[in-house]
């Protein structure tokens, strides 16, 4: 019985550190694809078609960015986006362009902090 309990704490022990090992490796992977969704969604929104992104008024880089966007973006998204395609952006700027584009109905509030184009 004795060799067996031996066994067994071995097998336990071995076990449990294969399971944090895995938790690890799991929050790193969904970390990579967090961190890769943003990169895609960031490089989508950047290329305008025809035309670069800092040659348009901050309004209409705004309006072109949500457009191209898979979903509703946050004044955070929109300025590093904004900033990703070479038109410096901070939060609280894009935050004055968003309240003149709501009120033109350009862009339109979907839930608390989260913005799309009209």
């Amino acid at each position: 019985m004795d060799d067996y309990t031996g066994d067994l704490e071995r097998v336990e022990k071995s076990l449990r550190e294969a399971e944090r090992e895995r938790d690890r490796i799991g929050a790193r992977i969904e970390g990579l694809r967090a961190e890769r969704d943003a990169l895609r969604k960031l490089a989508e929104t950047a290329v305008i078609p025809g035309q670069g992104i800092e040659e348009l008024t901050k309004a209409e880089a705004i309006v072109t960015l949500l457009k191209g966007a898979d979903g509703p973006m946050t004044l955070g998204d929109i300025a590093e986006a904004m900033t990703a395609a070479g038109k410096l952006s901070t939060r609280n700027g894009v935050s004055v362009y968003i309240d003149g584009l709501l009120k033109a109905g350009r862009v339109v509030r979907v839930q608390r902090g989260q913005y799309r184009a009209a």
